[in-house]
Formats: structure tokens, sequence, C-alpha cells
């Protein structure tokens, strides 16, 4: 019986002592903390291994309205795809080859810094966030001294 209470306690001991790290693979710069991968900005998941911008890639239907400098408005049905950017791991596309960043990990807040045009006579700038299946943009445009104001919201 001595034997056996004496084997019960040091397979108790041994198994309280197992570090719960020991088998868990932490991606991307992560660290380990009681059997929890701590992410790093801009990674999540379980092990870290999933880029944050990736769940806002998609195709967002609704409506965008653009303002002249006059104050004049004009609406319309529209969407927009949000992909990814090669300009970094905060970084991403929005339709037209505008590009955008995440500017605080986990908020999906982002800014649209300013930025030449396809025809480098036009500077785009701009901020937005995602909320939920949702995105909501402006970008104001500014091209041989008028200003146009765009602004987009969308759902998934």
């Amino acid at each position: 019986m001595k034997l056996k209470m004496l084997f019960l306690w040091l397979t108790i001991g041994l198994t309280a002592c197992v570090d719960p790290c020991t088998e868990l693979v932490c991606l991307n710069g992560s660290t380990c903390l009681d059997g929890t991968c701590l992410c790093p900005d801009f990674y999540e998941g379980t092990d870290c291994g999933t880029e944050e911008r990736e769940k806002y890639f998609a195709t967002y239907s609704g409506t965008t309205t653009y303002t002249d400098s006059q104050g004049n408005t004009s609406s319309y049905a529209d969407s927009h795809v949000v992909n990814t950017s090669d300009k970094g791991l905060n970084y991403f596309n929005i339709d037209s080859g505008i590009y955008a960043n995440l500017t605080t990990s986990k908020s999906g807040v982002f800014e649209i810094p300013s930025q030449a045009g396809a025809d480098t006579t036009s500077y785009f700038s701009g901020s937005g966030a995602f909320t939920a299946s949702q995105i909501d943009y402006s970008i104001t445009v500014e091209s041989s001294g008028q200003t146009l104001t765009m602004s987009f919201t969308g759902t998934k």
C-alpha cells in the first residue's frame, strides 16, 4: 500500500511540473505563457500563425458618395475589393491600387497615407475602420487644385 501511495504521489508531482509550453509551437516571434501563445502585433490565432489583416480581405458592397469642393454630392451603389499588399504586414489594398495600413493591432482602424494616383497628378489620403463585417472609409483626392472627397460604406 505504501508503494502505491508513493507511486501515486510521484505521478501527480511529476505531472504538475510539466511545462504546458513544451508541446506548443508559437509562430511569428510569439512567446508561450502557461500554454497560450502571446501574439505580436498584427498576428492572431492559437499559434499566432494568421495575419490579422486576412480577416478583412473580401469584396464589400455598399454605397460610394462623392463630394466636390463646391459641396455637390452624388452617390451610387458600388463594390470595393480589399486584398493583400506587399508593403508590409499591416498593409492592404483597397480597390484601384490605393493602399492602407492598420494603425493599431486588433482595432480595425486604418489610415490611407498620402500617395500619388496612377496619373501622378492626383494625391489620395484618408482613414477608415473595419467593424464586424463592414468597412467605412473616406478618401480626400487632390488633383489640379481641386479637392474631392470619396466616402464608402460596405459590407462583406
